[in-house]
């Protein structure tokens, strides 16, 4: 039965045993030590949770709450409880809060006493962004309470983001303190290869503002760094979507549809571990009716915010209630909700061997944007219904040090070669043909083979029916072709024929904003690439390849949005679909449907 804290102070607190002559630490006889060492001993040792949550606030006011000191720096608050309760049960744990909930100070307290309790063998790591916005955030905490820590056998190199173990010998331990990783998306291979090779007998992993990191960092720590005899991953952010990195590490243990993001202040995720969420209209000065804890959310901040966001708005939920947002508001080409709906996360069952085709963007600039080559299969699901499944983005490199083969034709060359590899004919490419895309697409026709598809990002829509039962063509809807390209999408989405849709595809096509433009009527328009990427931190060039290689189905192949076919209880339709019966929605002569 556990200790309950209230009764059993006494029995916790460190003392000396006048028969023994030793130190009892709740039940654990020690020779006679230092207070601040019996209290790293008890939270080290001891397997009760509520055991080990006291001591951890024991060391807190011993660590940072003494009297010698200006402020308490690391105060007892609800939230800061929950958090510490739900690192000591949970391996794995997910903490989505509002604005200045006070995650990163809370965790960086929990990976200091970590580390003290068992400093030659302990690691925790951090990751964020960059070291700059880290020092305003996780790390930053980090140095201000281990500044205060008399005597800590460390290295603090701060410059580097590094604090590192030095052992009674006086020799620096790299693999034992703690250590800041830079994270961001631009330099994620250089980040998940810090994590290989880490061999520790106990590593912390966390992942700090985490909705801005790559998922590549989630799957390093599960893969690698989960191999260590004692492995804890957290991983804080303020929900953004579902579909990035915090929003995969969050995803409830049955679905999203099994939780109401609004309400739930918890759940189990999928990986085995817990999701909190602390929402700032419960913010404990909410619930005190008073400012007790000025940095946490408070009723005047709280105005402010309804103020200048709107209650209702993806600001307000996101940075306030700390909620996943599923928005409908119409700037949002594609929203959250419609990708989990559709079915377009899910994977195909093929009722026979579908078409090989892909989409290709050239990058012709260093300022984000990359070359994409994204793969996709086309053919009939074992409904019978005439679907796409997206496969993988290829990420094609020239080497700039290769002075002999210029750019553009070691590009080229790669897509010849990728596309014979994975049995891709040249009819069912498609390539953007925007600006410096047309020269190109007139070299990749001069070394491989001009059958494939080139498409002007900026020219007219087409003239196909945006779908089998609207009597609307493209150029009637969309400003140009770009436009077409991103919204046909979602009629395919509404008639479930959209498949394979993954995480960082997902999020680039739900934060891609369109307005209407008026002229003889109210006509589509995506923003811009350059809009896109000042608000995005990158270019959409994943979406846009996906997008080609959708166009290319529909151009090609014959893929147009149709209901789904009615069924007679088979596993077959009765008859299958065909131009003829598919009427205006296909005008190309090039079309066919694929048997």
């Amino acid at each position: 039965m556990p200790l309950k804290i209230d009764r059993s102070k006494q029995l916790l607190e460190p003392r000396i045993d006048p028969k023994t002559k030793k130190m009892d630490v709740g039940g654990f006889q020690i020779p006679p030590t230092s207070l601040l060492t019996a209290l790293l001993f008890g939270f080290a040792n001891h397997e009760s949770v509520v055991v080990r949550e006291y001591y951890f606030w024991r060391l807190c006011d011993e660590l940072w709450n003494r009297e010698d000191l200006p402020e308490k720096l690391m105060v007892k608050h609800p939230w800061a409880e929950l958090m510490i309760r739900n690192a000591l049960e949970n391996k794995y744990l997910a903490v989505g809060g509002s604005a200045s909930s006070g995650k990163s100070h809370t965790m960086a307290a929990w990976g200091i006493i970590n580390w003290l309790s068992q400093p030659q063998d302990t690691l925790v790591l951090m990751t964020s962004t960059t070291l700059r916005e880290a020092r305003k955030r996780i790390w930053g905490s980090v140095m201000s309470l281990l500044s205060v820590v008399d005597d800590a056998p460390i290295k603090i190199r701060d410059s580097i983001g590094n604090a590192a173990y030095i052992n009674e010998k006086g020799v620096l331990i790299e693999r034992a303190g703690l250590s800041l990783i830079s994270a961001e998306k631009s330099k994620t291979k250089e980040a998940v290869g810090k994590f290989i090779g880490i061999k520790q007998k106990r590593v912390i992993l966390i992942g700090d503002e985490l909705s801005e990191l790559s998922e590549a960092i989630l799957n390093a720590g599960l893969t690698n760094l989960s191999k260590n005899p004692s492995f804890q991953m957290i991983g804080m952010s303020n929900p953004n979507s579902r579909f990035d990195a915090f929003g995969v590490w969050a995803t409830p243990k049955d679905g999203w549809d099994s939780v109401d993001t609004n309400t739930a202040d918890e759940w189990e995720t999928k990986w085995n571990g817990k999701y909190l969420r602390l929402d700032g209209e419960r913010s404990p000065n909410i619930v005190a009716g008073e400012t007790i804890y000025p940095w946490l959310p408070t009723e005047e901040k709280l105005n402010e915010d309804k103020a200048l966001l709107g209650v209702e708005s993806r600001g307000y939920m996101r940075m306030v209630r700390a909620v996943f947002f599923d928005s409908d508001e119409t700037t949002g080409i594609y929203t959250e909700n419609e990708l989990t709906t559709s079915g377009a996360l899910n994977s195909v069952q093929w009722q026979s061997t579908p078409v090989n085709l892909c989409g290709v963007d050239p990058a012709f600039t260093n300022g984000g944007d990359r070359t994409i080559m994204y793969t996709a299969k086309c053919g009939y699901d074992q409904s019978g219904q005439y679907v796409i499944e997206f496969g993988q983005a290829i990420h094609l490199n020239d080497d700039a040090t290769n002075k002999a083969v210029p750019r553009t034709y070691q590009i080229v060359r790669q897509i010849k070669e990728k596309c014979q590899s994975l049995k891709i004919a040249p009819e069912n490419v498609s390539v953007d043909a925007t600006g410096a895309g047309a020269p190109f697409c007139d070299v990749l026709a001069g070394e491989w083979s001009n059958k494939f598809m080139r498409i002007s990002f900026g020219g007219k829509a087409s003239d196909k029916r945006v779908s089998a039962n609207s009597k609307l063509i493209g150029n009637e809807l969309y400003v140009n072709r770009v436009s077409e390209l991103w919204f046909v999408g979602k009629e395919l989405m509404r008639t479930r024929q959209v498949f394979g849709v993954k995480s960082d595809l997902a999020q680039e096509i739900t934060a891609r904003n369109y307005d209407m433009v008026k002229g003889s009527t109210l006509r589509m328009k995506i923003e811009s690439k350059p809009e896109f990427k000042s608000r995005f931190g990158r270019s959409p060039d994943l979406a846009d390849a996906a997008f080609l290689a959708l166009d290319c189905a529909r151009q090609r192949l014959g893929l147009v949005a149709v209901d789904p076919p009615e069924s007679d209880g088979t596993s077959f339709p009765k008859q299958r679909r065909t131009i003829k019966s598919l009427g205006g929605a296909l005008q190309n002569s090039e079309t066919t449907l694929v048997d």
